[in-house]
């Protein structure tokens, strides 16, 4: 009987480049797609906004003599809870809600196969050596680039993969991912991977 169980010695300096096929959800799938991405956008990229309401009230003169902003209070408190909820060498800084319960919650309703994921470092590599034209705006869809294979964190089968299952997944590869490791946003895509169908994460990032 097929169990979910997270790698333990994938090895990310497998720096294998891959062609890119992003594949065409089924409306059925699509739906699927959004409501994973949207908890997991909840579940790890819970961040504060700096327009919200009860910050813009803030008094600056309450804020000098304090030394910070509510914000910034806000902000270190979500980012401490958060160490305490992710295992311990996950390799990002992410924004877990004051619900914890949202780890527990499986990701996918209705998809049992393999999980893959990615770093936007390594899903999306421009080429330096190309036509300058290519930079601009209006050239962006001719520009070089290469893709370096996503890594599995979830194998598939009977057992559902939760938030807490697949960033146990991620930590499993201890990837590195320098400056660029505050986790702004994630992306998820039906992708064809060794002539397979599977779900692929991307997370996105900032520094």
């Amino acid at each position: 009987m097929a169990t979910a169980t997270a790698p333990t010695s994938t090895p990310v300096n497998k720096n294998e480049k891959y062609e890119r096929i992003v594949l065409e959800a089924s409306p059925a799938m699509e739906k699927e797609l959004e409501e994973a991405k949207d908890l997991l956008d909840r579940a790890l990229c819970s961040m504060p906004s700096e327009d919200d309401e009860k910050y813009e009230q803030e008094d600056t003169e309450d804020e000098e003599e304090e030394g910070s902003s509510l914000y910034e209070k806000d902000l270190a408190a979500i980012s401490a809870r958060s160490k305490q909820v992710l295992p311990k060498d996950f390799p990002f800084t992410a924004y877990v809600p004051e619900d914890e319960t949202i780890m527990d919650k499986q990701v996918f309703a209705s998809y049992t196969g393999p999980v893959y994921w990615n770093d936007c470092g390594r899903d999306f590599i421009v080429d330096p050596n190309q036509p300058k034209e290519n930079f601009q705006p209006e050239n962006m869809a001719n520009l070089v680039y290469h893709s370096l294979k996503p890594l599995r964190v979830h194998e598939g089968g009977e057992k559902p993969m939760t938030v807490r299952s697949f960033v146990e997944g991620v930590t499993a590869l201890k990837f590195i991912p320098g400056d660029h490791h505050f986790l702004e946003n994630i992306e998820i895509q039906m992708r064809e991977i060794d002539d397979k169908e599977v779900m692929t994460v991307v997370f996105y990032t900032g520094s």
